[in-house]
């Protein structure tokens, strides 16, 4: 092994971080793209944010 390179380290680093964003970008951008919205998940399953935390507090009260 010879001396090390702190350069070629960082760009190596850099490069990793870089594919890393990358890949977070395409994901988002999928997700985006598919995501219906707050309102028709509701529409479609039947549920609302209030009818939910009702279920959700119910549910904590009845495990105690």
């Amino acid at each position: 092994m010879g001396n090390p390179d702190p350069l070629g380290a960082l760009l190596l680093l850099g490069s990793a971080f870089c594919a890393l964003g990358a890949g977070f970008v395409v994901c988002y951008a999928f997700w985006q793209r598919t995501w219906e919205g707050w309102e028709s998940w509701s529409a479609r399953t039947g549920l609302d944010a209030d009818q939910a935390d009702e279920e959700r507090l119910l549910n904590r009260l009845d495990r105690k």
